[in-house]
């Protein structure tokens, strides 16, 4: 039974994630906002994500379900391009209390979700990627839900690309 309620629960945590990763892109109005509070944590600058990770939480590990290139991964390193804005959406595979965590590369939090202890229950945050983003855990259960965070190029399907142009002097080609 317990193998059959995971399946299921994958199952529906990858169909969530397939609509929220369909809706991420639907609206290309961007809003910038900024609230300012009494302290640096909270001090944030909203603005319209521009890419959407989701991921599935249980107590064993952080499971990757969009983009395809984590799907299926567990605790997958998250790999972002700084200057770009991400949803972060975890849902809850389990029904153990989970809160996501970023940190920066000195341990500090950046970025936190609320936390949620219902199966099904999803939590999101919105992450400004820096070059300082090191890695993500869970409030809870930080020895076996924590992942790195790297930063990369065009992330496309999970592979970092790179484009290279040369200029050819002619002669080698049919043209």
């Amino acid at each position: 039974m317990g193998l059959e309620r995971r399946a299921f629960l994958r199952a529906s945590a990858i169909g969530v994630a397939g609509s929220i990763a369909g809706c991420a892109g639907a609206s290309d109005n961007r809003q910038e906002t900024e609230t300012t509070t009494g302290t640096a944590r909270e001090t944030t600058t909203a603005r319209e994500p521009d890419e959407t990770i989701v991921l599935g939480g249980q107590v064993e590990y952080w499971y990757g379900l969009a983009p395809s290139g984590i799907q299926g991964r567990e605790n997958p390193t998250l790999t972002v391009q700084p200057g770009t804005v991400y949803e972060v959406v975890w849902v809850n595979l389990d029904g153990a209390e989970h809160e996501l965590r970023v940190f920066d590369a000195d341990g500090q939090v950046v970025a936190a979700s609320e936390s949620a202890a219902e199966v099904g229950a999803r939590r999101s945050l919105v992450l400004d990627a820096t070059e300082r983003l090191a890695r993500y855990d869970c409030e809870y259960h930080p020895q076996s839900m924590r992942g790195q965070v790297a930063r990369g190029g065009t992330t496309t399907a999970g592979t970092t690309t790179e484009t290279t142009t040369t200029e050819d002097g002619g002669g080698g080609g049919p043209y």
